[in-house]
């Protein structure tokens, strides 16, 4: 065993929101998002719930993909 200093390491964060529709899994994930990036025009939301991310544009100018597709629980 040797003592050492502590120091700070990249690392990548591996995160899950989980939670039932409404229970603010967007709105968490942006402001996530911005404390990590601290600038607005570098957060990307994919959205494939009908346009809920722009919700939220009221916080910043972020990105939004819009999936069009069926992405329902039930498909």
């Amino acid at each position: 065993m040797k003592l050492r200093t502590s120091s700070k390491k990249k690392a990548k964060i591996k995160m899950g929101l989980e939670g039932c529709s409404g229970s603010g899994k967007t709105y968490s994930a942006l402001l996530l998002a911005y404390g990590i990036a601290k600038d607005w025009s570098k957060i990307a939301v994919i959205d494939s719930e009908n346009g809920s991310a722009d919700l939220y544009s009221h916080m910043g100018n972020y990105n939004v993909l819009t999936l069009n597709e069926d992405f329902s629980p039930e498909t």
